[in-house]
């Protein structure tokens, strides 16, 4: 069962909930109007008026507010796992570099992907290929701290930004995170390594290219040396 089925029913009751309010509070504004501005006694026929028109706009307003909320959604999540995206992840980073160069605090990234992912695909198919990358990150988020922030980087790469932690910290967590991937039993296809990219920022002088060129080379490294390991950078 992925994340976003699990919290479909409480999305659900909350649309509910918002869709019964709105059409409540247009109802009630839509009598008042009746009586004291348009100045029309309320009978059978007159108060049909108000409550359907009420019932009408409420559910247009929580329609488009479930619309707005859909597309913030979007905007900021991936698509398949309902984690960070790419983008939205560049803007966590931003922060956290800003934070780091004023009150000088470390933070580390922790880059990593999936080994022979495109295997997976080619010999079970992409459906099984999603579901993996669901469950991986179903794992990972279960290790995580609440202040680390989790995204999909690109098909099976994904990156952690990880406050407050130096290099040897975060390697630890990266450690933790490929022995969990390595032991865990996945649907369809039984188990799978990956390998982990590891640095951390370097101060004033860094910048958000050579932090994540650095992640990026040391996660070639692990590939390099045989996968199913944690190199830094």
């Amino acid at each position: 069962m992925t994340m976003h089925r699990l919290i479909a029913p409480k999305k659900t009751l909350i649309y509910i909930i918002y869709t019964s309010l709105s059409c409540l509070l247009v109802v009630v504004l839509n009598i008042i109007h009746t009586l004291y501005v348009l100045k029309i006694e309320l009978t059978a026929n007159t108060f049909a008026i108000p409550l359907f028109a009420g019932i009408v706009f409420g559910l247009m307003l929580a329609h488009i507010k479930a619309l707005s909320a859909r597309l913030k959604e979007l905007a900021f999540t991936d698509s398949l796992t309902k984690i960070y995206n790419r983008l939205h992840f560049a803007h966590f980073l931003d922060a956290e570099i800003d934070k780091a160069k004023r009150y000088g605090t470390p933070f580390s990234i922790i880059f990593f992907d999936l080994d022979h992912f495109k295997l997976i695909n080619d010999t079970y198919g992409h459906q099984v290929g999603d579901e993996v990358l669901e469950e991986v990150t179903r794992v990972v988020a279960s290790i995580n701290r609440k202040s680390d922030i989790f995204a999909r980087y690109g098909g099976e790469e994904f990156i952690i930004l990880t406050p407050e932690t130096d290099l040897s910290g975060a390697m630890i967590h990266a450690e933790r995170l490929r022995d969990k991937i390595e032991k865990y039993n996945f649907k369809t296809i039984g188990h799978l390594t990956s390998s982990f990219g590891v640095t951390e920022f370097k101060g004033e002088n860094d910048s958000i290219e050579e932090l994540l060129d650095r992640a990026d080379i040391a996660l070639y490294q692990a590939k390099e040396l045989g996968r199913n390991r944690v190199e830094k950078a």
